[in-house]
């Protein structure tokens, strides 16, 4: 790991722009079928917690882990991004060089007023040392379109690398009585589409608590001292340089120092974030019709409920105490089923001494995708960074409202079930606060305009420029983004490698 102030070589066979799951995912598959290509990559902040890269829970620092606590209380990831700052004026920048962890993206002077829970991670390892980890898979109409391989194959792959687990909170006793209610509320055609464990990226640690999966547990040869693979942090990626369909490098600028060096490459990767990565490609001058449009985000309804051990059957259970900075105790997926349900729950147990024994109801309904809802970019006007501001369009359909409203009466059941719920008290959050934003540089099979990139993750008309991320991902999904675009990212890595 290196900056800027540090001589790097003037060329790289792989230069990956983000060091998030997705970036990692791309640089560790390349690292591991061969071993005579050079790899770098591009991190634009610095590190959040004494070994980067890792998860945040995972961290010696108590407050780092403080603040993934904060982020995951009632597995709400809208915690950094409450307040007003979808009303900031826009002359307003908040952001500062010095600035760690997860920004609304309004705070770098992007207009976000129509979709103001949008934010950028601004650290090493992106949102991947920040996340819940959970992990379900998409269903039907959500999964992508087949590209060169097996979707399967490389879901499995995915889940690998990603360490995905159905068993780690396997020793609450709880979970066998919540999840038979779940099913009695929400039937389900099929024994794989009812309530059940949520798949989590992580492995069980020896005290109970979930060891979640980071960026380092991807590609730990990333963050050592391996000359085949490098890591330079607080470098913005400001062009991608080419010629006639051919990406031949980058240009990094210092966030410090301001000092700009170019590298030339064999082939870019460009797994920023479904903001940043078609930001960098607009400021580069790829500017393909599709490019920021189709911006998709499922809705996002917050609720919770008090466990009642007597509807549940649970009656002198005891309640499993918090392993050591562990914030769940229990979690628990009940699917969407296609287009009759397209809805999922993510339900996240916990103990406290406040609020006593609850499971936070988060539910995720698909919206439909509309061109109408975009990223736009200034062709005069610049963020913080320097970089063409962002203007994001997005509203709810008509349909959408309707999916939204049957969402409400499939969470309302849930709960129920489980305990008395406060309809009132169960919310809808902020457009862009789920932070599963999709579609910005989306693949497609044909060139025909209403995609970025091939089904490979090749944008069009090059052959050696990728792009990788939540922002390729074309379905309108239920579930988190993650698993669905590290599958993608394995096919994308097989064909950097072609």
């Amino acid at each position: 790991m290196t900056t800027l102030t540090h001589p790097l070589p003037a060329r790289f066979d792989l230069i990956v722009v983000g060091s998030g799951p997705n970036g990692t995912i791309v640089a560790n598959e390349v690292y591991r079928r061969r071993t005579d290509v050079s790899i770098l990559v591009v991190e634009t902040g610095p590190e959040i917690s004494a070994n980067a890269g890792e998860h945040l829970i995972e961290s010696p620092d108590k407050e780092a882990r403080q603040a993934y606590e904060r982020l995951m209380r009632l597995a709400k990831q809208i915690e950094y991004v409450q307040g007003s700052a979808a009303d900031r004026q826009l002359t307003e920048t908040l952001w500062s060089k010095e600035e760690v962890g997860i920004v609304p993206a309004a705070y770098l002077g992007n207009d976000m007023r129509e979709f103001p829970g949008a934010a950028m991670a601004w650290n090493i390892g992106g949102m991947g040392v920040h996340w819940t980890a959970a992990c379900p898979r998409p269903f039907g109409p959500e999964i992508p379109p087949a590209g060169d391989g097996d979707w399967d194959a490389d879901l499995r792959t995915a889940q690998r690398l990603l360490r995905v687990d159905q068993t780690v909170f396997a020793a609450n006793p709880f979970a066998h009585p919540v999840l038979d209610a779940l099913r009695s509320a929400l039937p389900a055609a099929s024994a794989d589409r009812s309530a059940q464990p949520m798949p989590i990226a992580g492995v069980p640690g020896p005290t109970g608590k979930v060891r979640r999966t980071g960026p380092r547990d991807i590609f730990p040869e990333l963050f050592s001292d391996d000359d085949r693979a490098r890591l330079v942090t607080g470098a913005l990626c400001t062009t991608i340089l080419h010629h006639d369909g051919v990406a031949t490098g980058v240009v990094l600028r210092d966030v410090q120092s301001g000092q700009e060096v170019e590298i030339a490459a064999g082939a870019v990767v460009v797994a920023a974030d479904a903001l940043r990565t078609p930001q960098l490609l607009w400021a580069s001058g790829i500017r393909p019709d599709a490019l920021g449009v189709r911006l998709n985000e499922h809705a996002s309804i917050d609720g919770g409920v008090v466990v009642d051990p007597v509807r549940i059957g649970a009656t002198g259970m005891r309640i499993p105490e918090h392993p050591l900075d562990e914030p769940f105790i229990g979690a628990y997926w009940s699917p969407s089923n296609g287009a009759d349900q397209p809805t999922q729950g993510q339900l996240m147990e916990q103990k406290s001494a406040e609020t006593g024994h609850t499971i936070g109801m988060g539910w995720y309904v698909s919206t439909e995708i509309r061109p109408e809802n975009r990223l736009e970019f200034s062709e005069h006007a610049t963020d913080a960074v320097g970089l063409p501001r962002i203007t994001a369009r997005f509203s709810y359909s008509d349909r959408d409202l309707e999916r939204i409203e049957f969402a409400r009466g499939i969470q309302r059941a849930a709960a129920n079930a489980v305990g008395d719920f406060d309809q009132e008290a169960a919310v809808l959050l902020p457009a862009g606060a789920s932070l599963h934003y999709t579609g910005t540089v989306r693949m497609g099979a044909a060139e025909d305009g209403t995609s970025v990139c091939d089904l490979r993750g090749a944008v069009w008309g090059f052959d050696n420029l990728f792009v990788a991320g939540n922002g390729v991902i074309p379905t309108a999904l239920t579930c988190n983004a993650t698993l669905t675009s590290a599958s993608l990212s394995v096919r994308t890595a097989r064909s950097v490698l072609a």
